[in-house]
């Protein structure tokens, strides 16, 4: 049987079919499970076809993590700019959505995903991924009114992803902490880090202030 001639805008589509399909897997925790051939099955190419845009499913999940990076600036930018949210409600409705991952159509890697494909990808692939986190999460803090210097994104970064990681992990991962108050430790968390965040963006703001007088 003669292989089919995809055009370009059609392997455009793809691809994408590709992105999102790695996106709702993490979001419904069966990325483990979820082989090369389970994901073309669903997109509905051939495995070799598959290896014409990524090198291997650690790749394609790398690749699907930034193609969520510009709807999460959106979306922040969005919040921010929506005169009905105060900016303490617009950053939480933010970290909320974020931490509720499936729940709220954001993919979140969960421990046992993040080993799995660290253990599969080359440190130049690590240290190309890590870099664009550190500029996601800068990016968020600026759009946030944290200007550069203010906070290391990286810090950031760190506290937010474990909050998500966390939630994630409970009970199956994690069976020693409490489900039952799984959502309250979250709110508990997001509080802690707001409250830190608007100390930081008033010195800042008063900082701006008396440079302007």
């Amino acid at each position: 049987m003669a292989r089919k001639a995809y055009s370009g805008q059609e392997r455009e589509q793809v691809r994408e079919a590709l992105l999102t399909t790695a996106l709702q897997c993490i979001m419904d925790r069966g990325l483990i499970h979820s082989s090369i051939e389970v994901l073309c099955g669903k997109v509905g190419i051939s495995k070799s076809f598959f290896y014409t845009f990524f090198s291997s499913k650690e790749e394609l999940v790398l690749e699907a993590l930034r193609y969520q990076q510009p709807k999460l600036l959106q979306y922040a930018r969005q919040l921010m700019e929506d005169p009905a949210l105060s900016w303490r409600e617009g950053v939480r409705t933010f970290l909320e959505t974020c931490a509720y991952g499936e729940k709220k159509g954001i993919a979140v890697l969960s421990i046992e995903e993040e080993q799995e494909i660290y253990r599969c990808l080359s440190q130049e692939s690590f240290q190309t991924f890590r870099e664009d986190q550190t500029k996601l999460f800068r990016e968020l803090l600026m759009i946030f009114g944290l200007p550069a210097g203010s906070v290391e994104p990286r810090l950031f970064g760190n506290l937010a992803l474990s909050m998500m990681m966390t939630y994630k992990a409970i009970p199956n991962t994690m069976p020693f902490l409490f489900p039952e108050v799984a959502e309250d430790m979250v709110e508990f968390q997001i509080t802690a880090l707001l409250n830190e965040l608007l100390r930081i963006k008033e010195k800042t703001d008063r900082g701006n202030e008396d440079v302007q007088r």
